[in-house]
């Protein structure tokens, strides 16, 4: 059985480099573009609970001004319509913000893998 070597790797060229950089300078663009709608998601992930609780207290505030007590008050508000209903906009609004975090996120690793290729090529060029 004959052992042949591996063929040899194909040397990067200026064209490859060019194109990383073009990669980066892309990602880098797109980021600033975002954070302003990541710096809303993010708010809106952390006040979530905030949020829902907000909800349930406007969802309590009439059955409470008409008298009933709070246990009362609460299970009417939970049952009401305009509950459900805000409980399924602030998880709409919830997903959203979940989606323009991640989506910022893959950009951000986009970035990376641009840069770790960059170096990567720049190192082999240095060895050849």
């Amino acid at each position: 059985m004959k052992v042949f070597p591996p063929p040899p790797q194909p040397v990067a060229d200026w064209g490859d480099a060019r194109e990383l950089q073009r990669e980066m300078v892309s990602a880098v663009e797109e980021i600033s573009r975002r954070a302003a709608d990541v710096g809303l998601a993010r708010h809106v992930l952390e006040y979530d609970s905030d949020r829902r609780k907000r909800a349930l207290a406007r969802a309590m505030a009439p059955p409470l001004a008409g008298g009933d007590s709070a246990a009362k008050a609460e299970a009417e508000a939970r049952a009401s319509a305009s509950y459900s209903a805000e409980l399924t906009q602030l998880g709409k609004e919830h997903q959203a913000a979940e989606t323009v975090c991640l989506e910022f996120e893959a950009v951000k690793l986009k970035w990376e893998t641009a840069r770790s290729l960059l170096s990567m090529l720049k190192e082999q060029v240095r060895h050849v």
